[in-house]
C-alpha cells in the first residue's frame, strides 16, 4: 500500500515538474534548449493524454472545471470562427486542463503548492546564477529583447516571480523551513527585477514582501481591499481610457507631476485605445487566440499585444468570456469564504499583486488560473497532517 502511495506521489510530482516547466521557461529562446523543449511538452502530451483516459473511465468536474473548460472551449471555437492562431489556443488549452486534471485525479493541493514552489523557485535561483556569472549568456539567444529563460521577455519574468513568492508564503503552513527559501527568493526575484529594468513587477514585488511582514491579520485584510479597490479604478479610470487619459487635466497631473512617471505608460495608452476599438468590433465572442501578424497587422506596430490582461481577454473571447472568468471567481470565493485566515489573506493579495502587474503586461491565463485553483482547493489542505 505505501509503496502504491509512494508511486503515484513520483508520478504527480513528476507532472506537475514538467507541467511547471514548460509553462514558466522560455526553451526556445536558445537552439541548444530547443531539444529540451521538445522533450518537455512532449511529456506533458502524453501526460495529459493518459490522465485523460482515467478521466474518462471515472469523470468527475468541479463548477471551477465547468467554468475553466468553457472559457477554453470560448476561446478554442472563437480562434476556430476567426481563424486566427489555434495551434497555440490548443497548447494553452492542454496546459490548464493537466493542471485541471491533476488537481481531479489525486486532489492533493498540499503536493501542487510543495513542487510549483520548489521548482520554480530552483529555476528562478538558476536565472540569476547564469545572469550574474555568465553575463554574456543572453548574446547566445534568438533575440537579445527576448533573452531570459523566466519567460523569454524581460516583462514576463514578474508574473513567475509572483506565483513563486505566492506558493511559497503557503507552504509556511507545512514547515517553517519555507521562511528561509521566502527571504532568499524576495532578494533573488528584487535582484533580477532590478537588473532587467522591469519596475511595474519589481515595486508590485516589494509591496508584495511588504504586505507579508504585516502581522496583523486585520490590518493585512483592510490593505487587500484597498489595494484591489486601487486595481479596480486603475483598470477602468486609466487603461479603458487609452489615448483619453491626454485630456485628462488631474490625471496628467498626478502621473506626470506627481508620480513622474510618462503619461503614455511607455506607449502602452496607445495599445489600450487599440484594444478597444478592436474590441467594440467584436464584443461578444472576440477574435480567438491571435497571434504576432495579428496584432501587428490589426493593432499598432510598435508592439505587440494590449500589454493589459482584461484587454487580451476582451480580444479572446470578448464579454462572454469576461462573464466565465468573473464566474469562476465567484465559485472561488463562495469556497473560500469562511476560510481567510492570515495565509489565504496573503495568496488573495499575491492574485491581487498579479492582476495589477497584469494591467501593464499580458501573462500567460495558466498563473491566473493557478492562483485560482490554489485558493479554491484551500480549504481542504490538511496543514496538520503535514506537519506531524
Amino acid at each position: 500500500m505505501t509503496d502504491k502511495i509512494n508511486t503515484q506521489l513520483i508520478i504527480q510530482v513528476s507532472i506537475l515538474t514538467l507541467l511547471i516547466l514548460n509553462v514558466s521557461i522560455s526553451f526556445t529562446a536558445f537552439d541548444f534548449l530547443q531539444g529540451c523543449s521538445y522533450l518537455v511538452w512532449g511529456l506533458c502530451c502524453i501526460s495529459f493524454l493518459g490522465l485523460s483516459v482515467l478521466f474518462i473511465k471515472k469523470p468527475y468536474i468541479t463548477y471551477l472545471d465547468a467554468c475553466v473548460l468553457t472559457y477554453l472551449i470560448v476561446i478554442i471555437v472563437s480562434t476556430f470562427i476567426n481563424g486566427t492562431d489555434l495551434k497555440t489556443a490548443l497548447y494553452r488549452s492542454i496546459e490548464l486542463i493537466l493542471l485541471m486534471l491533476i488537481y481531479n485525479q489525486w486532489e492533493k493541493p498540499n503536493v501542487v503548492a510543495k513542487t510549483f514552489a520548489i521548482v520554480l523557485s530552483l529555476c528562478i535561483y538558476l536565472n540569476l546564477l547564469i545572469m550574474i556569472i555568465f553575463p554574456d549568456w543572453m548574446f547566445a539567444a534568438k533575440d537579445t529583447f527576448d533573452s531570459h529563460l523566466l519567460g523569454g521577455n524581460y516583462n514576463q519574468i514578474g508574473s513567475r516571480l509572483i506565483f513563486a513568492l505566492t506558493l511559497t508564503i503557503l507552504c509556511f503552513r507545512f514547515s517553517k523551513w519555507w521562511i528561509v527559501n521566502f527571504i532568499f527568493l524576495s532578494i533573488t526575484s528584487i535582484t533580477i527585477l532590478a537588473l532587467v529594468g522591469s519596475m511595474t513587477s519589481l515595486s508590485c514585488i516589494i509591496l508584495f514582501t511588504l504586505f507579508c511582514l504585516i502581522p496583523s491579520v486585520k490590518i493585512q485584510k483592510i490593505c487587500l481591499i484597498c489595494f484591489f479597490i486601487f486595481y479596480l479604478i486603475f483598470q477602468f479610470g486609466v487603461c479603458f481610457n487609452g489615448e483619453g487619459l491626454h485630456n485628462n487635466k488631474m490625471a496628467v497631473y498626478i502621473i506626470e507631476d506627481v508620480l513622474g512617471k510618462d503619461i503614455t505608460f511607455t506607449n502602452r495608452t496607445q495599445l489600450w485605445d487599440a484594444a478597444g476599438k478592436k474590441f467594440v468590433e467584436s464584443p461578444i465572442l472576440g477574435y480567438g487566440f491571435v497571434d504576432k501578424e495579428w496584432y501587428l497587422a490589426n493593432m499598432e506596430s510598435f508592439a505587440i499585444g494590449p500589454h493589459n490582461f482584461i484587454y487580451s481577454i476582451l480580444l479572446n473571447g470578448g464579454l462572454t468570456l469576461i462573464a466565465i472568468l468573473l464566474l469562476s471567481i465567484v465559485i472561488m470565493f463562495r469556497r473560500l469564504i469562511g476560510h481567510i485566515d492570515k495565509t489565504a489573506t496573503i495568496v488573495l493579495m499575491g492574485t491581487c499583486v498579479f492582476l495589477f502587474m497584469s494591467t501593464m503586461e499580458v501573462f500567460p491565463f495558466f498563473f491566473f488560473f493557478g492562483l485560482i485553483y490554489t485558493l479554491y482547493y484551500y480549504p481542504s489542505i490538511n496543514f496538520k497532517s503535514d506537519e506531524e
